[in-house]
């Protein structure tokens, strides 16, 4: 797990390198209806779409410290969907929806992902506030969107509550595959005619295929002692997640496992049929 919760320090929470983020396992088992941000305003003028035009600051309460606050969020129904990656990160035309999936309250430092934002039991209340709060240096929210830096920093701070507050090794392995995804966002961002190219890609290369193994890890476990939906994922989905992430361990044989799943369940979609088919090539492929 080295190094996948690092750079939290800025928050005042060091020390977390060695932080085992399925340890907990062994222990205990409104704004939105806006004009749309299209092409066209109400005269029929181009209107150039913006990041930062498909946001709005929604309010939240905390469920540790019962404090109101705003996160930056998308409209429902304004970022258009461009595309999925072989492991389904979705690929969207006027902002990355992975950059606002993690929200933190400023006050108290907890956070989570959106879906389980509110899912904290009450004996773990105690716990947030004695290992994040008490030492919690507050967060930035007055920028108008979040960077990938950014992105990471509050989808890691997600991981660190849902470890302290003993989720679901799923949760834990999904919010790792979130991080994967938004490291490869940052790298597909940098400009290649920087200096320093090479070196920041293949460091976050790295970075990438770390957070990956952990979540293919976590699902391996999940898949196979918890029941369906997994975070809200069916078999189908998962299976096809963890078949393309685990071809770039090494887990061929366990890759063509699940994507035989996919392809032969009676209720997985042609689409995803399709999908898992490509990805069986591509294991083909690597052989060669």
């Amino acid at each position: 797990m080295s190094g996948i919760l690092s750079g939290l320090e800025k928050f005042g929470l060091g020390n977390l390198e060695n932080i085992d983020i399925f340890q907990e396992k062994e222990k205990e088992k409104e704004k939105e209806k806006e004009s749309k941000p299209n092409e066209e305003d109400a005269g029929g003028v181009a209107v150039e779409v913006s990041e930062e035009s498909v946001l709005f600051d929604k309010t939240y309460n905390c469920p540790c410290c019962s404090s109101s606050f705003k996160a930056k969020a998308i409209k429902i129904g304004r970022n258009t969907l461009v595309r999925l990656d072989s492991d389904l990160r979705p690929i969207y035309k006027y902002a990355d929806g992975t950059k606002y999936d993690a929200i933190v309250c400023a006050k108290c430092g907890y956070a989570g992902l959106i879906k389980n934002f509110d899912s904290i039991g009450d004996r773990y209340i105690k716990d947030i506030r004695e290992k994040i709060t008490a030492k919690f240096k507050g967060i930035d929210e007055s920028k108008k969107t979040y960077s990938y830096e950014d992105a990471i920093e509050r989808t890691q701070l997600a991981l660190l509550s849902t470890v302290i507050k003993n989720g679901r090794t799923s949760e834990k392995a999904y919010i790792c595959l979130k991080l994967a995804w938004l490291t490869r966002g940052m790298k597909e961002a940098l400009d290649k005619e920087a200096p320093d190219f090479t070196a920041k890609y293949e460091k976050l290369e790295k970075e990438e295929l770390n957070y990956l193994k952990n979540a293919y890890d976590g699902f391996s476990d999940a898949y196979m002692n918890e029941k369906f939906p997994i975070c809200g994922m069916d078999e189908n989905t998962l299976c096809i997640i963890m078949a393309d992430t685990g071809r770039k361990f090494g887990k061929k044989h366990d890759a063509l496992r699940y994507l035989e799943t996919v392809i032969m369940s009676k209720n997985a979609t042609d689409r995803m049929k399709d999908m898992a088919r490509k990805i069986r090539e591509v294991c083909k492929e690597q052989d060669n």
